[in-house]
Order: C-alpha cells, then structure tokens, then sequence
C-alpha cells in the first residue's frame, strides 16, 4: 500500500488516538489536530492527501474546516472524510449530500474506517 499523508481531526481525544495508531500501522503519515483551527493550520505548513475529520467540534466545525481547505488549495485540495454521530441532523445532512463526500456514522468499526479511507485514497482527487 502506498504511504499518505493524512490529517486527523477530532475533539475527542481517545478516537483521535486510536485513528492515528491504526493508520500509522497501515504504513501513512499521520497528523492529527484537536479541533478545526488546529487542523487549518497544520494545512497551511504541509500538504496531506487526505483530512478525515469530525464533522462537529468546537471553534471551526468540519464544514468549515472543508470550505478552508478548497479555498487554500483550489486546484487541488485534499481528500476528505467525515465523521460524525450527528449525520441525520439536517444542516450536516444537506451538508453532506452537497459534497458528495463519504462519512462515517459514529460509531464505526476500523474496518470500515480503513475500507473507506483506500477507497477515498484510491480516486483522484476533487477539484
């Protein structure tokens, strides 16, 4: 499997960790950031090819957090992965469906968790 770079943002200290591990053993660079602002600016000193990130956190939310990352690089900005236990919510909802991009319901199995981070790492890329 090909080595990434991928960020990690989550609030909840646990998950963010064990995330971190699980990617690091399947051979990627790993970052990871305790909230949306944290995370922003961990993207302005390097670039990752993939930010799975809580969709609700304090400071900047994970919506937030995606149209920064597509103002930053508009030509080609990072993969990105959701998650959240709050996807049915209506705002995140449309949110999610406007972007087209996966998310995963909390709570998840690794498994899955790694299944949809080949699959987003295996496409090309959004512009």
């Amino acid at each position: 499997m090909a080595r990434h770079r991928i960020l990690v943002v989550e609030d909840e200290e646990n998950l963010r960790d064990v995330l971190v591990e699980v990617l690091k053993r399947d051979g990627h660079e790993v970052q990871s950031a305790g909230d949306g602002i944290e995370g922003l600016r961990l993207t302005q000193d390097s670039r990752f090819d993939l930010v799975i990130t809580d969709l609700r956190m304090p400071g900047l939310e994970g919506p937030a957090l995606y149209e920064a990352l597509r103002q930053q690089y508009p030509d080609e900005p990072p993969r990105v992965i959701f998650m959240s236990a709050n996807t049915g919510i209506e705002e995140y909802a449309r949110f999610l469906a406007d972007t087209g991009e996966p998310a995963l319901e909390k709570p998840f199995n690794l498994a899955d968790m790694r299944q949809v981070v080949q699959q987003v790492l295996s496409r090309k890329p959004r512009a």
